[in-house]
């Protein structure tokens, strides 16, 4: 039996995302203006990240995504895809 939504979803990314759930940072406005977002989903790539608000995230954007010891990784990002608390992006550095 195909798993379910298998035919009527086809896998379109370049590179397969592995799951996450790791705390991360929107910063936009020249660093004036932070969203506080969860990466889901991530790949060299992109990812997918949910959060409150995201109807105000430019279409790019800094995300920074902490580690669990605090430290953070920097990445340019471009929003694919908005769909309710969840958003697809594209890294662009």
């Amino acid at each position: 039996m195909p798993a379910p939504d298998s035919d009527l979803h086809p896998e379109r990314r370049r590179l397969r995302r592995a799951r996450s759930l790791r705390r991360a940072r929107c910063v936009f406005n020249g660093g004036k203006s932070t969203l506080d977002v969860t990466v889901r989903d991530i790949s060299p790539a992109g990812a997918r990240i949910v959060g409150n608000e995201l109807i105000w995230l430019p279409r790019t954007f800094e995300l920074q995504i902490y580690d669990s010891g605090g430290a953070c990784a920097s990445r340019e990002a471009r929003v694919l895809w908005l769909k309710g608390s969840s958003a697809g992006i594209e890294f662009v550095d």
